[in-house]
């Protein structure tokens, strides 16, 4: 039968073969993707690979391993064998590329991929071959750091030099240099001008070029300090500041400023304003310094126990600033199951408030032990000054005390000169704590005149010391010393205070507290001269724990000394507080010593 619609007819054959492609192309690749996951699910594992590279170490055996593709399937899975191969035809390439930083232009690598007892290893053999040789070095700096020794001796220390192998490191670093000394000597409008390496394959030969333009140098100008409220003079903190207006821009100036005054007890925030926007036509910045103070007071508690002493309490105040040239005072008052004290000093800062203090001091203790028993108490004044990690202190003090010896109260009166300089490495207070290494040198010299205000005359030279190393392993040595004298015209008349004792937690261990010294009527009166050593070997065992074993040896004597040793084990823990140290020392010499003895201490190795 004819059609009604003969057009209609075509446009239903063309739908239907349309249709049909589709059907067939959907088919083919529902198809493909089942013969894709048939063949993996029936494929090998993925290849294992491990990669050897010979003929390189060091820093070009780490750049090579940075640099091989392959590498980072090392004792790995590779995703596949296809992905293995292609890898591998990318390395030779790749250790070219990872040499030539370090000048070595010509390598040649052997390289080899083998399949062994199911799993692959790639092999690359590498001969560097020589290093290319620096044949000329052009390197300058214009503008105003032309004259500027620090970019001579920039220059001077590089190691780019006509005849050395080309090392790009040398090239990098000089650049850097530049830039950071610009940055710190006041150059903001400094540019690289031109920075290159050549390299001419042919006559395998290299050179370099370096043109640094620093353009003008900024200055320093007024230092002026905003404070929220009126804390100290202007005149105070202007001698906290070494700048001088005009002065070339030095950022260690800056730096210096803003630590001085950081580490005091006033500021608790110091940030500097020092922005080369704010310069003058001259080039000159302003600088400001942003001061947000303390708490004005600070209040201080603690509760410990040490053998010595027994259970303890210590409170403390501290008042920041008395007045707005910088004066201020602490007091700390003890109480200990054999002694209690109370102590204070008035500080006045010096010429130099960051080196240089004046002070006033007064301090009663009482002290009731087995081998003590004496009420003392004194007032003075001093000198302090910093000078490096030297702390030198000049004083004068006068002491009343009474003592007790053979149950015969005395009472001496004494004006005593003294000088004091102790070093102590680390300088600062937080890294004093448990330092993995550290010094300590104590030097003091105190006396007095039965002409000058005195019962009687005395000299008292001392040294102790402190020294702390760390081996490879974490473990420590410990050592310390001490070594006193004196000469005096009456010992009667010298007080208990100023004899020296030993043994307990802090001298010979094993011994009972200030144990060790001249007896009369077997009573401990204390000796003329003192002798102490110790070595200790610390352990970690844990993050915060560890064992110690020491030896202590010492000995406070009149004439001749008799030695007295203890040696023991120890457990430590670096707790929140502090160091906080268990020993078990054993006395070596009975009497006085017995046969095991506990000591409980808790403070900063320095």
């Amino acid at each position: 039968m004819p059609s009604v619609n003969p057009k209609l007819d075509r446009l239903i054959l063309n739908r239907l073969d349309a249709d049909l492609s589709g059907y067939i192309a959907l088919v083919l690749l529902l198809l493909s993707m089942l013969a894709a996951g048939l063949a993996h699910s029936q494929g090998e594992a993925a290849p294992k690979v491990s990669v050897i590279i010979e003929g390189v170490e060091g820093k070009l055996l780490t750049n090579v391993r940075g640099f091989l593709p392959l590498y980072r399937f090392h004792e790995k899975n590779a995703p596949s064998v296809g992905r293995l191969r292609h890898l591998h035809a990318q390395s030779e390439e790749a250790i070219v590329q990872a040499l030539a930083p370090f000048g070595y232009y010509r390598p040649t690598v052997a390289s080899s991929l083998e399949e062994r007892d199911g799993e692959w290893q790639a092999t690359y053999r590498v001969e560097p071959g020589d290093p290319i040789p620096v044949t000329s070095v052009d390197i300058s700096v214009v503008g105003e750091a032309e004259s500027d020794q620090a970019f001579s001796e920039a220059i001077a220390a590089s190691s780019l030099r006509v005849g050395t192998p080309l090392l790009h490191e040398d090239y990098e670093s000089l650049k850097q240099r530049f830039q950071v000394l610009a940055s710190q000597r006041g150059y903001f409008n400094a540019v690289l001008k031109e920075g290159k390496i050549r390299i001419d394959l042919k006559k395998y030969e290299a050179g370099v070029i370096l043109r640094f333009d620093s353009g003008e140098r900024y200055f320093l100008g007024e230092v002026s300090f905003k404070q929220d409220t009126p804390w100290l003079s202007e005149k105070m903190l202007g001698r906290f500041s070494d700048i001088q207006p005009g002065q070339s821009y030095l950022a260690d100036d800056l730096q210096q400023l803003q630590g001085d005054l950081s580490n005091t007890e006033y500021y608790k925030e110091v940030t500097l304003d020092v922005s080369p926007e704010a310069a003058s036509e001259d080039n000159v910045i302003p600088v400001v310094v942003n001061l947000v103070p303390r708490n004005p007071t600070r209040y201080s508690f603690g509760v410990g126990y040490g053998t010595d002493t027994g259970a303890r309490i210590k409170a403390g105040i501290t008042k920041r600033r008395v007045n707005r040239a910088g004066h201020h005072f602490t007091a700390e008052a003890l109480l200990a199951e054999i002694k209690y004290g109370i102590a204070g000093e008035y500080v006045i800062p010096g010429a130099d408030p960051r080196t240089d203090s004046w002070g006033i001091r007064a301090s009663l203790e009482d002290e009731n032990s087995d081998n003590s028993n004496y009420t003392s108490g004194s007032v003075g004044g001093y000198y302090r000054h910093r000078d490096g990690l030297w702390m030198k202190t000049y004083s004068l003090d006068y002491l009343v005390e009474r003592f007790e010896i053979l149950g015969n109260d005395e009472t001496s009166k004494l004006l005593i000169p003294s000088v004091e300089w102790t070093r102590t490495y680390p300088a600062e207070m937080d890294k004093r704590i448990s330092p993995a290494y550290g010094t300590q040198l104590q030097l003091s010299l105190r006396g007095a005149s039965d002409s000058v205000a005195s019962d009687t005359s005395f000299i008292q030279p001392m040294i102790s010391g402190k020294w702390i190393y760390s081996f490879g392993n974490s473990t420590r040595l410990i050592a310390r010393g001490a070594a006193g004298s004196t000469s005096v015209s009456d010992f009667e008349e010298l007080p208990t205070s100023l004899r020296f004792f030993t043994g307990g937690d802090k001298t010979v261990r094993g011994y009972t507290y200030n144990v060790v010294a001249p007896r009369l009527d077997g009573e401990v009166v204390g000796g003329k001269h003192l002798l102490e050593s110790s070595l200790e070997y610390e352990v970690p065992i844990a993050e915060k724990w560890s064992v110690a074993a020491f030896a202590d040896i010492g000995d406070a004597f009149d004439s001749k000394p008799d030695y007295k040793t203890g040696i023991g084990l120890g457990v430590r823990w670096r707790s929140p507080i502090g160091p906080v140290r268990l020993d078990f020392g054993h006395a070596l010499d009975k009497p006085p010593g017995k046969s095991v003895r506990l000591h409980l201490t808790i403070g900063s190795d320095l």
